[in-house]
């Protein structure tokens, strides 16, 4: 493996270990594709139904998914609080679920092949603090770079494009995107390489726990 993947792992197992450390009660559980995920779609559809987003769960939207065969392609992750689950991320290689949404735009898929895409971002709280989220990427981000991926693509909302941009991921289009299939919500596209995200968890600026705290120094920058 390049030695810049060692060290972006070796940052991201940092991030985790930093959460376990700080809030020991907090543990991520990694669902791989086949698993039994009833629990992960138990709290996506309770949270789709608490924020009001029932056209996430329409027959409909359920076909398109199992058209894709996205659940059972997918590597699924959990943050529990205790025996709690408080965040969920899925994460899905190509065929992705935002190229056959988004036919507006020009999908670049043939040069984003290589990337995973990350979905079902949703904490249990909006205001979930950040180390949380952080350390649910920093073990998904670690999965993709051991699977052999080369980036992370994600289309998601405003809320969840703020904590992918922390993280690395810079926006495909310059303008959000309407989803028929989703009320014609605005989306953002997002993408990121490694050394992206590397780069990112070097800002003074990246997602831990609250601004008092130091930085991990476990990711110094070394190319």
């Amino acid at each position: 493996m390049d030695i810049r993947y060692l060290q972006l792992t070796d940052c991201l197992q940092a991030l985790q270990a930093t959460l376990k450390s700080r809030y020991e009660s907090y543990r991520i559980v990694t669902l791989e594709a086949g698993s039994d995920t009833r629990e992960f779609e138990q709290f996506v559809a309770r949270h789709f139904r608490l924020r009001l987003q029932h056209y996430m769960l329409t027959p409909k939207a359920r076909l398109f998914e199992t058209r894709l065969a996205i659940a059972s392609r997918s590597t699924h992750f959990l943050l529990y609080l205790h025996d709690r689950p408080m965040a969920v991320l899925r994460v899905t290689p190509a065929p992705f679920e935002w190229a056959s949404l988004t036919q507006q735009h020009v999908s670049p898929t043939v040069a984003l092949s290589r990337h995973v895409e990350f979905s079902r971002l949703i904490s249990h709280s909006q205001n979930q603090f950040p180390m949380s989220v952080n350390g649910l990427l920093a073990a998904a981000t670690e999965w993709a770079i051991r699977h052999g991926h080369e980036g992370v693509t994600a289309l998601c909302r405003s809320p969840q494009r703020r904590f992918f941009q922390r993280f690395g991921l810079t926006p495909i289009t310059t303008d959000a995107l309407h989803i028929e299939h989703r009320k014609r919500g605005d989306y953002w596209l997002l993408s990121a390489q490694w050394q992206q995200i590397f780069a990112a968890l070097q800002q003074p600026t990246h997602l831990l726990a609250n601004p008092s705290e130091k930085h991990v120094d476990e990711c110094a920058p070394q190319f």
